[in-house]
């Protein structure tokens, strides 16, 4: 084995196993108001990250992912999600900017159904799982959706707080309603985020 491939081994285990170490806080929400019973949700942070009053927050591009479906292709999902993310980066009394270069923090996410990214890929790339479990089985109308958001502290370009939620997604529930559940399990999300108290 080369020596660069030997150094890469070596780097890539120890950012995992720093990743890890980290990470180490984590609470898990489960929400008793929602259709199927269940809507959970896990966060995971640095134990020693804190974000100020006031703190700049800007889109990180490169990591953000939006798994699109022909199901929902007359929804603006996309657009909804990012709007209740900004909002709810602001309701932590936080500053939204434009440029990722003037922010001091980066906020990315993934979102996709579970027929684009299942639980062992979700695991596998983001490090938790909500694991909801009860769905109808062979409903067609209904799929396991994920929602997982990162944040990244730019200095350092460590991730100090992490976030994720599944739901049972209807395929043909009114766009109010749907809204509705993204703000609800938007809030839940965000009630763990790291602010400075």
């Amino acid at each position: 084995m080369s020596t660069i491939v030997k150094k890469v081994l070596q780097v890539s285990a120890i950012f995992f196993t720093s990743v890890m170490m980290v990470a180490c806080v984590t609470e898990t929400i489960e929400s008793p108001s929602m259709q199927f019973g269940k809507t959970a949700v896990v966060s995971v942070g640095d134990p020693n990250a804190s974000v100020s009053k006031g703190s700049t927050f800007a889109w990180l591009p490169e990591a953000m992912h939006f798994y699109e479906d022909k199901r929902l292709e007359n929804e603006p999902l996309k657009l909804l999600l990012e709007t209740e993310i900004i909002k709810n980066v602001k309701q932590q009394e936080m500053i939204f900017v434009d440029s990722v270069n003037g922010s001091k923090y980066a906020i990315a996410y993934t979102a996709a159904l579970e027929s684009s990214l299942d639980d062992s890929a979700i695991i596998q790339r983001y490090g938790l799982l909500p694991g909801i479990s009860q769905l109808p089985e062979n409903d067609s109308n209904v799929e396991k959706g994920s929602l997982i958001l990162y944040v990244f502290e730019n200095n350092s370009g460590n991730i100090i707080w992490r976030s994720a939620a599944q739901v049972g997604v209807e395929f043909d529930m009114p766009m109010e309603k749907r809204k509705e559940r993204v703000v609800r399990v938007m809030a839940e999300m965000f009630q763990t985020f790291p602010k400075k108290k």
